[in-house]
């Protein structure tokens, strides 16, 4: 499945590709996609719709930034190797 973010007026968004809603508030909505887990903030969100058959969200309020989370975080193997020497 693919996957996009459509933006309008910086009020209006649509996703597709959305797997899952994990939470909704007026200032974040998480969301698991089929390319990570996305996190929108801004005020006043709310979820308009959202279909789980097609994987699409759509989103109305303000939005401030949209960001993919990676689940895995790294330290660099320098530091580690700093840490346990």
């Amino acid at each position: 499945m693919n996957s996009s973010i459509t933006v309008n007026d910086r009020e209006n968004i649509t996703v597709t590709g959305v797997n899952s809603v994990d939470m909704i508030t007026e200032g974040e909505v998480c969301v698991f996609t089929e390319k990570g887990d996305l996190v929108i903030k801004g005020s006043c969100l709310e979820a308009d719709e959202f279909d789980p058959a097609s994987g699409i969200l759509r989103i109305n309020g303000r939005v401030d930034s949209l960001c993919y989370k990676t689940e895995k975080r790294h330290l660099p193997d320098n530091l580690i190797t700093k840490l346990f020497r």
